[in-house]
């Protein structure tokens, strides 16, 4: 099996690098385009644990399959908090920011 065999539809659609490689461009003050970051910053707002699991073939791959999905169950009452303030403090961030662009805006064009 190759490597894009083993990635699950998440990894597929966007990698680490291309993500990076958009925040970067949306960094680019120049070049900046504010509906795509404001999209790309609604795309990855929502921060949680659940994260699909890659099986790996074989005895040892189903075992460490099974562990993880055994441990992320524990894991959960004590990480989930921390993802749900964190999603409150981006949904909070995201809302301030749509309120201070609507008043440049307001400030531009000359009201």
């Amino acid at each position: 099996m190759s490597d894009s065999e083993l990635e699950t539809p998440a990894q597929q659609a966007l990698s680490v690098d291309d993500a990076v490689a958009q925040l970067r461009a949306a960094l680019d003050r120049e070049a900046r385009d504010l509906a795509a970051v404001r999209g790309l910053a609604e795309r990855f707002w929502a921060v949680t644990a659940e994260k699909p699991l890659e099986r790996r073939p074989g005895a040892k791959g189903r075992l460490a399959f099974q562990t993880k999905r055994v441990l992320r169950k524990l894991m959960r009452w004590y990480v989930e908090p921390a993802f749900i303030e964190q999603r409150m403090v981006n949904d909070a961030l995201l809302r301030l920011i749509d309120d201070l662009s609507r008043r440049v805006e307001r400030l531009e064009s000359g009201e």
